[in-house]
């Protein structure tokens, strides 16, 4: 905790918490009774605690909201990642546990990740239309984890103008459509945006293939990188439109993107029987995906992907491997490209490594939060 960490599991509390109030903080204490800090409670779960900060005492108050929201922006600025689209409040990293604040144009979305934001949402709110001024607030209840195949409402409006169904936002000069009030994603990964520029950086003349393309943010930074040919595959065919609608907005033809629907495994077996490869592999896949009975977990199947995906990078080509999964750690996510790439008879190797963005930040002994792994591999 003192390093940093944010959360006090369960099983670690010697005192029982039942009866405890749960919308204010409550003082934690070590074994000798010294308070280390303050945190609120969260009623179920395996997490018991999440910290507010490490202090003798704390005034939790809309005072205290305000200066953190505030500090939060300063930092974002010294960091040069303020934006039409980014992150403004990174949870427990800003002082705010379980919940983070996206900014997407003129409108703000909450994400709600566990119940203790409950206790504070109300007052939040107002703060949040006070430092930044946005036409509306939306917020997606996260507080339950994505399943497959999950079927989940709409964001709720929270504050201001009600958002229109779809409008652009700008990402290093490029266009994007988002909609704010979707189920679970508005249609722009913010914390994918160094592995997207990663992506650019390297396409040159090369042939990619884009897989779980969802709105073909990867496909779209690799035409405007120059790649030779894009190719983007994805179970569902609406994602290729919203992909042709990033790329007229951004100036380029609206078909620069070869689009494929489908089971990803299963055109890449037809890739592999016919002999297609291509230079550059982009592989982001969702926790959970089930397409016609093929079902993937990036818990357990990153290795037989992998395995997949190698026949058809050409000898010296790469992979550009993404993994969001947080239960799974970086040693495991290497050892399953490992595998995967060895089973295949070829030989990999790590080249470059990337990460969360400066406005997602993360606690120095918060492992827990650095749940984003992208590995730039050559495929020999």
């Amino acid at each position: 905790m003192r390093a940093g960490h944010p959360w006090i599991f369960r099983n670690t509390v010697r005192r029982s918490l039942s009866g405890v109030e749960l919308n204010k903080p409550v003082a934690v204490l070590d074994e000798g009774g010294k308070v280390i800090g303050w945190g609120l409670v969260e009623p179920d779960g395996a997490i018991a605690v999440r910290m507010l900060g490490l202090s003798r005492e704390l005034e939790w108050n809309a005072a205290t909201l305000t200066r953190r929201v505030e500090a939060a922006k300063r930092r974002r600025e010294a960091a040069g990642v303020m934006s039409s689209a980014c992150r403004l409040v990174h949870g427990e990293a800003d002082g705010l546990p379980g919940l983070a604040v996206d900014r997407l144009g003129d409108f703000l979305l909450v994400y709600k990740y566990s119940r203790v934001a409950e206790t504070y949402l109300d007052e939040l709110i107002p703060v949040l239309e006070q430092v930044y001024a946005p036409a509306g607030i939306y917020m997606q209840d996260r507080v339950r984890p994505v399943q497959a195949d999950d079927r989940r409402p709409p964001a709720f409006h929270l504050a201001g103008k009600v958002a229109p169904p779809e409008y652009e936002v700008d990402e290093d000069g490029l266009k994007f459509m988002v909609d704010v009030t979707a189920p679970v994603s508005p249609g722009l990964f913010l914390d994918l945006r160094e592995g997207r520029r990663l992506c650019e950086s390297w396409v040159k003349d090369r042939a990619v293939l884009n897989l779980f393309s969802f709105t073909g943010a990867f496909g779209l930074r690799a035409v405007r990188g120059g790649a030779s040919a894009v190719t983007n595959i994805d179970a569902a065919a609406r994602s290729h439109a919203r992909c042709r609608q990033n790329l007229a907005a951004s100036g380029f033809d609206p078909e620069a993107c070869e689009a494929v629907s489908g089971d990803v495994f299963k055109h890449l077996e037809r890739f592999r029987q016919r002999g297609r490869q291509f230079d550059l592999v982009v592989v982001d896949p969702p926790p959970f995906s089930n397409v016609k009975g093929t079902t993937f977990s990036a818990l357990k199947d990153w290795s037989e992907l992998v395995r997949a995906i190698a026949p058809v990078v050409v000898r010296g080509g790469y992979m550009l491997a993404v993994c969001n999964a947080a239960r799974l750690t970086e040693e495991a996510f290497l050892v399953a490209v490992g595998e995967g790439t060895r089973a295949a008879g070829r030989t990999p190797r790590v080249l470059l490594d990337r990460g969360l963005p400066p406005d997602f930040p993360v606690p120095p002994a918060f492992t827990e939060g650095r749940y984003l792994k992208i590995k730039l591999v050559e495929v020999g």
